[in-house]
């Protein structure tokens, strides 16, 4: 006898058949959900762009911080002349009430109180210069802010699109993202 096998060709065309349909969904899935792919790139996109504005958020705010603290400092020494002009005006009043002919004394306390008064004028626009450097600092500090977070919200519903297989959910990303992208660049303005 010899190795015969019994086959059944209608099975066999069944069994053909399934496993073309089958070959056929896995396609149409993967054809379907190759869209997840650019979700993880824009994700990608996003964090890196998302990282660029975080780490300019914290530049500016920290210059702001510098530009204050510099400008607390320049009101600091505007008061200090305000008070050395107000001693020495007391002073030579006080020479001049008790009728004193010190005409060295009395010059040099009109000096100083010109060399104070002098000091007066450019302290304060430079102690006003520095805080409108920080305000400036300040606002652009929240444009990378607010690019952060529209940037973490495309990711995260670029995630939740991913994870359900819900196309629209990742147009709302795709969308956040783009919002997120252009708050980032305004901030450069």
């Amino acid at each position: 006898m010899g190795n015969h096998m019994d086959v059944e060709p209608h099975r066999l065309q069944e069994e053909i058949a399934e496993a073309h349909e089958e070959v056929e969904e896995l396609r149409k899935e993967q054809r379907g959900n190759a869209w997840v792919k650019y979700v993880g790139l824009t994700a990608a996109i996003f964090a890196v762009i998302a990282a660029i504005a975080a780490l300019r958020s914290g530049a500016l705010i920290n210059e702001a911080m510098i530009a204050q603290i510099k400008a607390a400092d320049t009101w600091a020494e505007y008061q200090a002349s305000r008070e050395k002009e107000h001693i020495y005006t007391v002073g030579l009043d006080a020479l001049i009430d008790r009728g004193s002919k010190n005409v060295g004394r009395i010059g040099a306390y009109r000096a100083e109180i010109a060399k104070e008064a002098a000091k007066e004028k450019p302290l304060s626009a430079r102690a006003r210069h520095l805080e409108e450097d920080s305000a400036v600092q300040v606002e652009r500090h929240h444009f990378f802010e607010y690019a952060v977070a529209l940037l973490q919200v495309g990711i995260a519903l670029g995630a939740v699109a991913a994870l359900a297989r819900f196309k629209p959910t990742w147009y709302v990303s795709l969308a956040s993202g783009a919002c997120g992208i252009a708050v980032f660049f305004w901030g450069f303005r």
